[in-house]
């Protein structure tokens, strides 16, 4: 737009889509909490594991935890994105590896076809793509699903809860 005499004038920025998470001041103290919030949640992953024989302790559980230690208000970190993302991931690549197989192309197709739900469902989660990557390597058992898909993400999402409810970062 430009005025009569006054030359261009500044076009008012348009915000859509979520703003950024503020960064929570790291102090020493900070650094001990958000470490001791993560060590606990994969300590948790690990004892579980180890008493159970439930496959929790995998990579992507590992990074959920991380995500919700280190920034709990983060739209990564939220409840509904740990579970409807790792879900919709696992479901996405257990149908491209029954129709492939397992491989490096198959894992590849379903971690980037897995983005699709959770950017539909709003529940976005960037470890669920690590998720669907391992089981189009793997190529598991559909009940890979319930043990350890489910029962990891309401873990990781239980210990946060637990973790975090004092600070009251979730929303």
């Amino acid at each position: 737009m430009t005025g009569p005499m006054t030359g261009p004038q500044p076009v008012p920025a348009v915000t859509t889509g979520p703003q950024p998470v503020a960064a929570a001041p790291r102090t020493g103290r900070a650094a001990l909490l958000i470490t001791g919030v993560a060590l606990a949640q994969l300590l948790l992953l690990a004892a579980i594991t180890a008493t159970t024989g439930l496959h929790l302790f995998a990579l992507p559980f590992a990074a959920s935890a991380a995500i919700v230690a280190l920034a709990p208000a983060a739209p990564f970190a939220q409840p509904k994105g740990i579970l409807v993302g790792h879900l919709t991931a696992t479901v996405l690549a257990l149908a491209v590896t029954a129709a492939a197989g397992p491989s490096v192309w198959a894992a590849a197709v379903a971690a980037g076809l897995s983005l699709a739900p959770m950017v539909l469902l709003k529940a976005p989660h960037p470890p669920a793509v690590a998720t669907a990557a391992l089981v189009g390597l793997t190529a598991p058992e559909p009940l890979f699903l319930l043990n350890p898909v489910l029962a990891g993400s309401l873990v990781v999402i239980a210990a946060g809860w637990v973790l975090t409810k004092a600070t009251g970062q979730w929303r």
